[in-house]
């Protein structure tokens, strides 16, 4: 009788414990059609704004809405089906249907000597920290987008002033911004101005190579401006596989252009 006591005593303090944590927790049963809600504590009622009496028998999906085109939602159908541990981000809607970012992680557990399988989900509210993300990658793309303005500078030449260091993934941002630009505009000569290159390697070598290839099949000429005695030192370094044109100053690059057609 005192172990009977005992036991109840311990499931009403674990499940006080449960309702009283923030985090939103539901337990579904997948042993019942539609794998239905069976529990949700305190904090999932106050991140969804449901109460358990209007969501208990229910399956979680109701919190989708109408937008099930997720391809997070298949990753959790998926683990589900193979009960297995998962933690996914959905779109989600509260009752008031206000949209959230919902961090779901999904665990199976198995319950009791004939080992009954569960679901319980974990759910977080990381809205403010998407829109935080979004915000900064916004931000990236806007700094990147200023530090790549293209100037037409002659009636048939157009340059880009490069500022900072190029790594491969900006010589690839930059490669189709050029490469877009130029079969837009038509242009003749393409200047790349590295006044502002705060190093010459092998990485800058080669997306200036690859970047000057692609314009010749275009019908265009890439001319590299802005060459400080140091860059050049160490431009020598790659003479073995490098074909560009390269002026110390724009002005003589505009210079040359002003004198020579293609």
């Amino acid at each position: 009788m005192k172990l009977i006591q005992q036991d109840m005593y311990t499931n009403e303090f674990l499940r006080e414990v449960i309702n009283r944590v923030s985090t939103g927790i539901v337990i579904t049963d997948p042993n019942q059609v539609d794998n239905p809600i069976i529990y949700v504590n305190q904090g999932f009622e106050k991140l969804t704004g449901y109460h358990s009496n209007d969501i208990v028998g229910k399956n979680c999906r109701f919190l989708q809405g109408d937008d099930t085109e997720q391809l997070e939602v298949d990753k959790l159908r998926n683990a589900i089906a193979k009960k297995e541990s998962i933690v996914v981000i959905l779109r989600n809607f509260k009752k008031n249907g206000e949209m959230f970012w919902n961090e779901l992680a999904l665990h199976p557990i198995y319950v009791g000597e004939s080992k009954s399988l569960y679901f319980v989900g974990l759910q977080k509210d990381i809205t403010t920290q998407k829109r935080h993300e979004e915000e900064i990658k916004q931000y990236i793309k806007e700094v990147n987008d200023l530090s790549t303005p293209i100037i037409s500078v002659l009636e048939n030449a157009s340059i880009l002033p490069i500022i900072g260091n190029l790594t491969e993934v900006r010589f690839h941002r930059l490669v189709n911004q050029i490469a877009s630009y130029v079969s837009k505009e038509k242009e003749e000569y393409f200047i790349i101005d590295l006044r502002g290159l705060e190093n010459y390697d092998e990485v800058v070598n080669n997306g200036l190579n690859t970047i000057n290839q692609i314009l010749i099949l275009m019908g265009a000429k890439l001319v590299i401006s802005g060459i400080k005695p140091k860059m050049a030192r160490d431009i020598k370094q790659f003479s073995y596989e490098n074909n560009l044109t390269t002026f110390n100053t724009c002005e003589k690059a505009l210079e040359f252009i002003s004198l020579n057609k293609i």
